[in-house]
């Protein structure tokens, strides 16, 4: 069955905020309150872009011959907005604007010989009596023939692009078949919300088959419509013939709590803490045939230990049927029920692709891969290392931030079943004039995803923190710098956000910046990373598009926990994984009563009853009547406490 599959959204912008302070960073500035969305899917893997297929041109256009007061031959422009008589203009200049100064001219394929653009901030700089003006303006394609007809019919260009200030506002590719009837919007701009940046000469690609497939001529036109700041520029605009067969994987989600609907993805995690994990697939026939015996697979490779040795290959496979029979342009939504779990340390590939009965005509577009280390350690790591920071980000990064007690915060699950003690945290703060002086202490936050609002979500005060403070200098900056957490905290099954407060600095202008792992951010879910600005009258928690240096490290319990465990004492389950039905044994030398509890990840009991050890003894438990994924048996007895992780499949 098809379903919505639709990304969390962490940012919404209000233009009052948004414009009452001066640029800081321009290129990094989101500004605004953030507000929180639960219950949705998010997808992890979000592409900028559907891969090219190949195929004939069916038209073209560079904006070569266009000039200040006109436009390509066939091309024109509607404008509805106050703001001006041009709207859209040709250019091959940088768009300006009192927010956009440090915006550059369209980098594409042809931009030196001009491109179509709207400097919308530019025509509110500054701003007109009354406040900005929105847009409502486009631009429109000559008809062009499509002979012989296609099938499939994709429309690919180049763009740069920045908006403000509601999800509300549309910026949209419109086709026709006849010029007077114009199809659904589609999204040009790849799902990027307010203030986010499309970088320079991106391409982008939609497919307009269900719109242009099997017509005779088309028509096409770049709308905007509610955004009044920054800028959106288009250029080489290419109509050409898809593929006929070609399924495409266009998002993989990989959820490592399945019992939370907000969740972190993780690059390192000790295997003491590892649920099973399962995967759905969002699959796209974008291709003009209809697909048969569509499925969905998975395999997890083990391509190395975590020391670089030989891995095992593949240590776990699985399929779920998409459908029978997909017809072109439709959308699935496929869950994986067979979840994958490890009890062996080393880096494991997640491998997720989409066939069927026909030759996949561009098959790079049907796979993806995401590869995580599984470790015996006790450090949690949504980012992959310092080696791989580029640029730095923090609150200053924001209108309002550079503030004494601003924060920053990585979302992290622990599902070990039983309490863990915090040892540290550690951050990464970025080699700046600004971190040199700066003072900040460790934080610990409780994470409650079913509120309304991000700053509800985020419990405070802070259930772990330290009373003393760590100087930043040009002696730590660009390493880790951990700190403990004083007095020590011991922390149930949850989620919480692990990160670093700014304790001092602020009146000399110190800020608060870490290394930033851009290219992890493009596969990170929606609240991975929070920063708290401590903004006058306006203090907030943001979930802005960002990931950072920030990682927990805790003492998990991976076997027996108790005060006075002697070490004769033996527990174990077997066999472990199971498919719900197997057998607990313990051997004491002394006759000992326990209390037998099954709990489940977020600690639920499941089972409870009393078991009595004198020697060996065996007892045998049946949980297939529960949901499949990782369970914790425990023996207490008010001295002991027994642990073993269990894992049902």
């Amino acid at each position: 069955m098809k379903k919505n599959y639709l990304l969390l959204t962490g940012l919404i912008l209000m233009a009052s905020v948004g414009f009452s302070q001066g640029i800081v960073q321009s290129n990094q500035i989101d500004r605004g309150t953030p507000k929180l969305t639960v219950g949705d899917p998010e997808p992890i893997i979000k592409r900028a872009q559907q891969p090219k297929a190949l195929g004939d041109t069916i038209f073209y256009e560079d904006f070569g011959t266009g000039t200040p007061t006109s436009l390509p031959a066939g091309w024109s422009v509607t404008n509805l907005s106050s703001v001006t008589t041009n709207a859209w203009i040709w250019s091959n200049t940088a768009p300006g604007g009192q927010y956009s100064t440090n915006t550059t001219a369209l980098n594409s394929t042809t931009g030196s010989n001009g491109y179509m653009s709207l400097p919308c901030d530019l025509y509110n700089t500054p701003f007109p009596t009354g406040g900005p003006v929105a847009m409502d303006t486009w631009f429109t394609s000559p008809s062009f023939s499509i002979s012989p007809q296609r099938g499939s019919v994709i429309i690919k260009y180049e763009q740069a692009m920045r908006y403000c200030c509601s999800t509300l506002n549309e910026l949209v590719l419109e086709v026709s078949s006849d010029g007077v009837n114009w199809s659904v919007p589609y999204d040009a701009i790849n799902g990027f919300g307010p203030n986010t940046v499309i970088s320079n000469a991106t391409v982008s690609e939609i497919n307009v088959s269900p719109d242009l497939g099997y017509q005779s001529t088309g028509y096409l036109r770049f709308r905007s419509t509610g955004n009044s700041h920054y800028y959106w520029m288009i250029d080489d605009v290419l109509v050409y013939e898809g593929a006929a067969n070609q399924l495409v994987l266009e998002d993989f989600d990989m959820k490592f709590h399945a019992s939370y609907d907000i969740t972190p993805i993780y690059r390192i995690l000790p295997l003491v803490n590892v649920p099973a994990v399962v995967y759905q697939g969002m699959s796209y026939n974008a291709g003009a045939n209809v697909q048969t015996n569509v499925d969905l697979n998975l395999d997890v490779i083990m391509d190395s230990t975590i020391g670089g040795g030989p891995g095992q290959g593949v240590v776990h496979s699985a399929s779920a049927s998409v459908g029978l029979s997909i017809p072109s342009q439709q959308r699935d939504t496929t869950d994986i029920t067979n979840p994958f779990f490890s009890f062996n340390a080393g880096w494991y590939r997640n491998r997720l692709y989409i066939t069927s009965d026909s030759v996949n005509q561009n098959p790079a577009g049907a796979t993806d891969n995401y590869t995580f280390a599984l470790t015996n350690d006790t450090v949690i790591a949504l980012d992959r290392g310092p080696s791989f920071y580029v640029g730095s980000s923090g609150p200053p990064s924001y209108v309002g931030g550079g503030q004494d007690n601003d924060a920053a915060a990585a979302l992290m699950i622990l599902d070990s079943g039983v309490s863990v003690p915090v040892l540290s945290i550690s951050v990464w703060p970025a080699i700046r004039t600004e971190t040199d002086g700066l003072s900040i202490s460790p934080r610990i936050w409780r994470f409650e995803e079913d509120s309304a609002t991000l700053n509800a979500a985020v419990l405070t005060p802070p259930v772990g923190q330290s009373p003393f403070s760590t100087q930043i200098d040009t002696s730590n900056q660009g390493t880790w710098v951990t700190m403990p957490i004083f007095p020590p905290v011991i922390l149930n099954a949850g989620a919480y956000y692990f990160g670093v407060e700014q304790t001092g600095g602020g009146s000399n202008g110190k800020e608060l910046w870490l290394g930033r792992d851009q290219g992890q951010e493009s596969l990170a879910p929606a609240f991975s990373n929070i920063f708290f600005l401590n903004e006058p009258g306006n203090a907030r928690w943001i979930a802005p598009p960002r990931l950072l240096g920030i990682r927990f490290n805790g003492s998990f319990t991976t076997g027996i926990t108790t005060e006075t465990a002697e070490a004769n004492v033996e527990f174990n389950v077997y066999p472990n994984p199971n498919n719900g039905l197997f057998t607990l044994k313990a051997n004491s030398p002394k006759p000992t009563t326990y209390i037998m509890n099954v709990r489940n990840m977020v600690g639920q009991t499941v089972m409870s009853e009393a078991m009595n050890v004198n020697g060996n003894a065996t007892r045998q438990i049946d949980l297939t009547s529960f949901e499949k994924g990782v369970y914790f048996v425990t023996l207490e007895n008010g001295e002991e406490r027994l642990v073993k992780k269990v894992v049902v499949k």
